[in-house]
């Protein structure tokens, strides 16, 4: 492995745990909200995960949400509880490398899309697919590259809402080092060297291909100030088609389906914990700086943006 991979898979492709001090939520924290344990394989892996449902939820539609990377899919449990209490099954699984999924590390940056992929075999395999008319996907960044790169895998899927996704990792790398040149394209170029050969299936994997060879439609979610997937890079490169509808805030940063307060807290608390940080040298420490935050309030929903992904969803079925 030379030293660029090395580096790359040093600070990026290791395994992510809980890591004791950020307050994931379960199914637990939300009364009437009913999970259902789910595995399959992914590779040599077993991954895990829950279908989760309220009660006299429709039996027509399945969501599979996509989680993003730094976490597992309960980092997500908010967003999961909402989609439930409006009426829709949902699948949420932890990928490879994650939380409580089996893999030393998370394999590649287009790991997401393999999982996702084995998650759809795995469920026309079992006969689980069929029984819904409408099945669609959603994720978030590394979970939103994967939901929308899935239809050039699978087709069946219907719709598909990407919040905050990079087009490929090529895309993604541009935005991180703002742009190729002469100094940065040997350092991409090295990194998809390590994804290809962690993931050959998917080395093409894009959302322009998906866009213009699928009759999936999507619906992308961007903030033009998001510091981790670039607009320039991602948002701007997608085309305009009749398959393809967007919604674009201009200060939502990561996470656009969060309220502005609650991008605004999060923010805040994060960066006064990155200040500390240095202090904060025992589990027990971290805990304490966190015992004080609003969880609550660091993960609101927006109501108006999920009525609007409701409203796509719901649209000429």
């Amino acid at each position: 492995m030379g030293i660029i991979s090395g580096i790359y898979k040093k600070a990026a492709i290791h395994r992510y745990d809980d890591n004791g001090y950020i307050k994931y939520f379960s199914a637990a924290d939300f009364p009437g909200l009913n999970a259902e344990p789910f595995s399959f394989l992914s590779g040599k892996n077993t991954l895990r995960g829950y279908f989760y449902s309220c009660e006299n939820c429709r039996e027509d539609a399945l969501i599979i949400f996509c989680h993003g990377m730094g976490g597992g899919h309960r980092s997500y449990m908010t967003e999961i509880e909402l989609l439930c209490r409006r009426g829709y099954k949902v699948l949420s699984y932890d990928n490879t490398g994650c939380f409580d999924s089996d893999g030393e590390d998370i394999v590649c940056l287009s790991q997401s899309l393999a999982d996702l992929d084995a998650a759809v075999a795995h469920l026309k395999n079992e006969g689980i697919l069929g029984k819904f008319r409408n099945v669609y996907v959603i994720g978030h960044s590394w979970g939103g590259f994967a939901a929308g790169n899935i239809a050039s895998f699978h087709p069946e899927i219907k719709k598909a809402v990407v919040i905050a996704g990079f087009i490929s990792v090529k895309n993604l790398l541009l935005g991180v080092l703002r742009g190729g040149g002469a100094a940065k394209d040997p350092v991409i170029n090295k990194i998809l060297s390590f994804e290809e050969k962690a993931a050959p299936k998917y080395r093409d994997a894009s959302f322009i291909s998906a866009v213009k060879n699928s009759k999936t439609k999507f619906l992308f979610v961007y903030s033009k100030n998001d510091p981790a997937v670039s607009y320039k890079y991602n948002a701007e490169q997608i085309p305009k088609a009749e398959n393809t509808q967007f919604i674009i805030y201009p200060d939502r940063l990561h996470n656009p389906n969060y309220t502005l307060d609650a991008v605004t807290y999060m923010t805040k608390t994060f960066a006064d914990f990155n200040k500390a940080k240095l202090k904060l040298r025992t589990l027990k420490q971290k805990q304490e700086f966190f015992k004080s935050a609003d969880w609550i309030r660091m993960t609101r929903q927006d109501e108006d943006f999920w009525q609007q992904v409701t409203e796509f969803l719901e649209k000429n079925n």
